[in-house]
């Protein structure tokens, strides 16, 4: 009996409430259906096209979150993502639901 009043006043006792704090400074960071990428290569290049042999616009580095704006199969039945500055294929990039979980995975990643 000693022990049930115990466990009772124990659970009854008030508990410090913790405050969680969400950063709302990027709305798409947790939209289900926004995607995010962490280029896993050390430099990528971003292409023109869907092809490898397409025309370099511009160039990432590991770690850098970008969100996927399309993603689409070229003839060789390869994935490729759409982000603003040109395309990225699959093999360069690790893909994320969410921004924070791309962020995690680039700061872990940078370590």
């Amino acid at each position: 009996m000693f022990i049930f009043f115990s466990f009772l006043i124990i659970g009854c006792t008030k508990k410090n409430e913790t405050e969680i704090i969400l950063d709302n400074s990027e709305p798409l960071a947790l939209a289900p259906d926004v995607q995010w990428a962490v280029v896993s290569e050390p430099y990528a290049a971003f292409k023109e096209s869907k092809d490898w042999s397409a025309s370099v616009i511009g160039h990432c580095r590991k770690g850098d979150v970008l969100q996927i704006k399309g993603k689409s199969f070229d003839s060789k039945n390869e994935i490729w993502y759409y982000f603003e500055q040109g395309w990225l294929h699959s093999s360069s990039v690790l893909v994320y639901s969410n921004r924070l979980r791309a962020q995690k995975y680039a700061s872990q990643a940078e370590k």
